[in-house]
C-alpha cells in the first residue's frame, strides 16, 4: 500500500484503549547512572504515594492520556547526552507524566555510555495523538527512526509498508527471541515474524479488597475465579450492606476481548485477523452472549458500578474510596493500587482474571511496541539496533518494570527481578506474572487484529450502554453491533482496494 492510501484511514486508529500509569519520578542526580540507581531505589509499592497517572487519565472515549499528562503538546528531550553524538536517533512516544521520566531517563543511560549514538526521546501526547504525528510525518518523509505504537495499530503499521520488521532488522546473533516471554512476543509477530519490539506490556488482574472479604464472611485468600463466583461475592457483599455495589470497571472493549481469550474464542475471524483482513465479528456466538448477557445483568440488579465508556479513573477510585470491594483493571496498576489500598487503610488481594466459564486459557497482551522505519542509513540503522539490543537486556527491563509497572519483555528480566527478591517484596506483581506465564499460546490468546480495531471497540462499548439504557435485550444488540462490526471490517478492507 502507498503511503498516500495508508493514511487517511491510519490517522483515527485508537480511540479507546487501556490503562496505564506511572509509579515513581526521576531523582535528580549528576549523572546517568547515579540516576538510574536512585530511580531504582525509590521504587516499589512501599515507597511510591498513590498516582493517578494513566489509569485516571482516560478520556471519555476510552482512549489513554499519555501516562497523565495532561499537557498533550510535543516535547523533546535529548536526554542529557554525554556527548554531541555523531548519530542522531529520534524515538517518539506517548509516555508522558513519570513514563516519560522514565523514558528519558533509559535514553539518558544509554547516552552516557554508547560511543557517537545520541537518542533523542520526543514525548507526542496520547497513543492516538502520536501514531497521528507519526502518519504524518511518514507523509511528509521525515518519520522519526523509532517510533512507539499502541498494540492494535500493529495491523495499519504493516499495511503501511513504512517499518522494517525488527526480526529481520536486528541481527540474529545479537538478540535471543526466544528469551522473550511467549505472550509478549506472539502478540507482535505475524506471518511468523516479529513485527516491532515490544515494549510496555500489560494485561488485566483482579483487585480486591481482603478486609470486605473477610468481614462479608468470604475467603480472603480465596477470590472469585469466574464471572459467576464474582456474582455470588457481590450479592453477599451488597445484601449485608458492606459495599454499594460488587465490582466495578471501566467500560472498554478490552475487557470483553479478554473474556474471549480466556474462553478460547477469536473475537473476530481469519484466526482472529492474524492471516489476513478479518471479515466478521464473532459476536453472534454463545461466548458473547454469556459475557454481555452476566453484564448487563450485574447493572440491572446494582452489582455492578458502571464507571462509564473508558472512564478508568472512575473506577479505580470506586475500588479504593470502597465503594465497591473488587475491581478489574491492568496490571499495569499494580503498584499504585497498593499504595492507593495503602493510603485507605485496607489490605489489598489480586487474582487471575476471572472467566465466563470454566475454560482458562489466557489472557491478552495490551500496550504498545516500538518500530524502526525504513531506509534508514547505515549508520543510523546501527545506532538504532545498538540502542534496541541495549534496552532489551534484563536490567533495562527489570528498571522499566519497576518504576513504570508494565511486564518486563524477557524471561532473563524476570529472573534478574527475581534473584533481587522484587517479588518477595511485592507479590501482587507475582500474580500478574503467574498469569502471563500460564497464558496458553493460541488464535486466541495472541489477541486480534483488524485495520478498524478502534471503530470495532466504539461499537462493542457503546452497545453494552445500549443494552443497560434502553429496552433492547442482549441478543437484539449483540445483532445489531455484529452488524455493525461487520461493516467496518468490509469497509477497511474496501478502502485498501483488496
Amino acid at each position: 500500500m502507498s503511503t498516500g492510501r495508508f493514511l487517511p484511514f491510519m490517522s483515527s486508529i485508537i480511540r479507546a484503549y487501556y490503562c496505564y500509569h506511572g509509579v515513581a519520578r526521576v531523582a535528580n542526580a549528576n549523572n546517568a547512572s547515579e540516576r538510574r540507581r536512585r530511580f531504582l531505589r525509590t521504587t516499589g509499592a512501599a515507597a511510591v504515594g498513590f498516582v493517578s497517572a494513566g489509569c485516571l487519565g482516560a478520556t471519555s472515549d476510552g482512549s489513554e492520556d499519555a501516562g497523565g499528562s495532561s499537557d498533550s503538546s510535543s516535547s523533546t528531550n535529548s536526554a542529557d547526552s554525554g556527548g554531541s553524538g555523531e548519530t542522531t536517533i529520534n524515538w517518539w512516544h506517548a509516555m508522558g507524566g513519570n513514563l516519560g521520566e522514565t523514558v528519558d531517563a533509559l535514553a539518558a543511560d544509554f547516552n552516557e555510555q554508547s560511543d557517537g549514538v545520541t537518542v533523542e526521546t520526543s514525548y507526542k501526547g496520547s497513543y492516538d495523538e502520536t501514531l497521528n504525528a507519526v502518519t504524518s510525518a511518514i507523509g511528509a518523509g521525515e518519520a522519526p527512526e523509532l517510533a512507539q505504537i499502541v498494540d492494535l495499530g500493529s495491523r495499519l503499521a504493516i499495511d503501511s509498508g513504512a517499518f522494517e520488521p525488527m526480526e529481520e532488522a536486528l541481527p540474529s546473533d545479537r538478540i535471543d527471541w526466544s528469551d522473550f516471554q511467549d505472550p509478549v512476543i506472539d502478540y507482535y509477530s505475524f506471518d511468523d515474524t516479529v513485527y516491532s519490539m515490544p515494549f510496555n506490556s500489560s494485561n488485566p488482574i483482579f483487585y480486591y479488597n481482603k478486609d470486605m472479604f473477610e468481614a462479608a464472611g468470604l475467603d480472603p485468600e480465596s477470590p472469585p475465579e469466574t464471572l459467576a463466583e464474582v456474582r455470588e461475592a457481590s450479592e453477599t457483599i451488597v445484601d449485608q450492606g458492606i459495599a454499594e455495589q460488587g465490582i466495578t470497571f471501566a467500560n472498554v472493549s478490552w475487557f470483553p476481548e479478554q473474556w474471549f481469550a480466556e474462553a478460547n474464542v477469536p473475537l473476530v475471524n481469519k484466526d482472529n485477523g492474524r492471516t489476513t483482513d478479518p471479515t466478521e465479528a464473532n459476536l453472534d456466538t454463545d461466548t458473547a452472549d454469556r459475557i454481555f448477557t452476566w453484564w448487563a445483568d450485574m447493572h440491572a440488579d446494582g452489582l455492578y458500578n458502571h464507571a462509564g465508556v473508558g472512564n478508568w479513573g472512575a473506577a479505580q477510585q470506586a475500588f479504593l474510596n470502597g465503594q465497591t470491594a473488587m475491581w478489574i483493571s491492568s496490571t499495569a496498576g499494580v503498584a499504585s493500587a497498593t499504595a492507593g489500598a495503602e493510603e485507605n487503610d485496607f489490605e489489598l488481594g489480586t487474582g487471575y482474571y476471572p472467566t465466563a466459564g470454566e475454560t482458562r486459557t489466557g489472557v491478552v497482551i495490551g500496550g504498545a511496541s516500538l518500530w524502526m522505519t525504513r531506509g534508514l542509513s547505515d549508520e543510523k540503522k546501527q545506532g538504532l539496533t545498538d540502542f534496541l539490543l541495549w534496552l532489551a537486556e534484563a536490567e533495562q527491563q527489570a528498571f522499566w518494570h519497576q518504576n513504570t509497572g508494565y511486564f518486563p519483555i524477557s524471561d532473563s528480566a524476570v529472573e534478574y527481578l527475581d534473584e533481587d527478591g522484587w517479588f518477595d517484596e511485592n507479590p501482587n506483581f507475582q500474580t500478574a506474572f503467574d498469569q502471563l506465564q500460564e497464558t496458553e499460546q493460541t488464535v486466541a490468546t495472541q489477541g486480534w487484529q483488524a485495520g478498524p480495531a478502534s471503530e470495532v471497540r466504539t461499537i462493542i462499548q457503546d452497545g453494552y450502554v445500549s443494552m443497560i439504557n434502553s429496552d433492547v435485550t442482549v441478543d437484539e444488540k449483540l445483532a445489531s453491533m455484529k452488524s455493525e462490526a461487520d461493516d467496518a471490517l468490509e469497509s477497511y478492507i474496501q478502502s485498501k482496494g483488496n
